[in-house]
């Protein structure tokens, strides 16, 4: 374990009075809607390879409008409700995680402009650069809520839909939704949870319970190697977790719940828990933990003000600045009334942090999970609202340029340019 973390339950003596009801985290919510069971060996086995070369082409639907008319193919993909001057160039990824399950890309109307269906689930489709030129990613399962988390892998095409190459599960490791992230030298991030076993009594759970190990990894897309292999219990107290034991002893216990990696200024990682309430910064050499930003163990002192709460997306905006999508609720317990996108100044020598800025949306929309925000070329934040669904461009002040609804829920959303 991490030399940081207790040998003991430790509860913080400073914890806001936070509106508090029985804990039903994003994981529970999806076996409640008639998930199977996540059926992962536990961690340990780092056997297989990561990465399944392939010269597939993809079946897609290019949408588009009949000839000599402005009338399109099929109904808009969302409702538009602002549509005003000023918005960055590009269209809209998402993708659908209800019954229709899709990859989709549509202009700011909601037009189609193509889509991708065949598996069960899909999340987080972007475009980024492998190689040096542009592809289109995305994360996908033949299973569907809980089961896909042990059943997943991610596709990376070229824009004219011919598979590169996937991820897909090696050893105890399965690709998960929660993020795909292409590094400048050809290899990516992934994460995945492996349940395994855990003494749960510094929770007030079974001695021989069970968790979900929070995993990150970095994979060389052209080899399939294994770069690094991080794990969550090994540097993360369960005491740390604002999630509640689960009741049924056979449901393991996401004390977690890691939903980003990203980057930082000095070549090492941040990674987001969302069950801690906490980034965490990762050395890629050693695998220890340098510091904690919000949760239980802070090495950074931020007043009530400024808590976090079930958050995703952090990423470093700037060297010094770190931004995230501050869920504020899961539904059940909550800290924030609405949803909001936070940026962080950070001094990590002086290990100083301050709340610079909190942008909402107008409607005050609380989305109990998932969500992202997204630096746009022109200055712009484009914000993917989670379970909320909706999607929403600002400008740099603030003013609400783009916003649309969405007919079932999308992860993550980007603006991206890509043809």
């Amino acid at each position: 374990m991490d030399d940081q973390q207790p040998t003991q339950p430790s509860p913080p003596t400073d914890e806001p009075a936070h509106r508090r009801g029985p804990h039903l985290s994003r994981r529970r919510a999806l076996a409640l809607a008639g998930a199977g069971v996540v059926g992962v060996a536990g961690a340990g086995s780092l056997g297989g390879y990561a990465v399944g070369r392939t010269g597939e082409r993809r079946r897609v639907q290019a949408v588009t409008a009949a000839a000599g008319t402005s009338t399109p193919a099929t109904p808009p993909l969302f409702t538009t409700l602002v549509n005003q001057p000023g918005q960055a160039a590009g269209d809209i990824f998402l993708t659908d995680m209800g019954d229709t399950a899709a990859t989709m890309i549509a202009d700011g109307a909601g037009n189609s402009l193509w889509s991708s269906a065949g598996a069960r689930s899909y999340a987080n489709m972007r475009l980024q650069t492998y190689q040096g030129r542009p592809v289109i990613t995305w994360w996908e399962s033949h299973s569907t809520g809980l089961a896909a988390y042990a059943d997943g892998q991610t596709v990376i095409e070229d824009v004219a839909h011919n598979v590169i190459t996937r991820v897909q599960k090696h050893g105890d490791v399965s690709p998960d939704e929660h993020e795909f992230s292409i590094t400048p030298r050809g290899t990516a991030y992934i994460v995945s949870y492996v349940k395994t076993k855990a003494d749960l009594r510094p929770v007030k759970g079974p001695k021989d319970g069970l968790i979900m190990n929070g995993i990150f990894e970095e994979v060389d897309l052209a080899t399939g190697e294994v770069l690094h292999h991080w794990e969550s219990l090994d540097h993360v107290a369960l005491t740390e977790s604002h999630a509640g034991v689960p009741e049924d002893p056979t449901e393991p216990y996401d004390y977690f719940h890691i939903n980003s990696v990203a980057p930082t200024p000095d070549g090492n990682v941040i990674i987001s828990a969302r069950h801690t309430w906490a980034v965490y910064k990762v050395d890629l050499a050693t695998g220890a933990v340098r510091w904690r930003l919000g949760g239980r163990k802070s090495d950074f002192d931020l007043p009530s003000s400024a808590t976090f709460a079930w958050q995703h997306d952090a990423q470093f905006e700037t060297p010094t600045m770190i931004r995230m999508f501050d869920n504020g609720s899961d539904g059940t317990e909550t800290v924030t009334d609405e949803s909001q996108v936070l940026w962080f100044s950070v001094d990590e020598a002086a290990r100083t942090a301050r709340l610079v800025r909190r942008l909402v949306h107008p409607a005050k929309i609380s989305a109990h999970a998932m969500g992202n925000a997204q630096r746009l070329d022109n200055g712009n934040l484009f914000v993917g609202w989670g379970t909320a669904q909706r999607i929403s461009e600002f400008s740099d002040d603030g003013t609400l340029l783009f916003d649309a609804t969405l007919p079932d829920v999308s992860y993550r959303a980007f603006r991206q340019v890509w043809r």
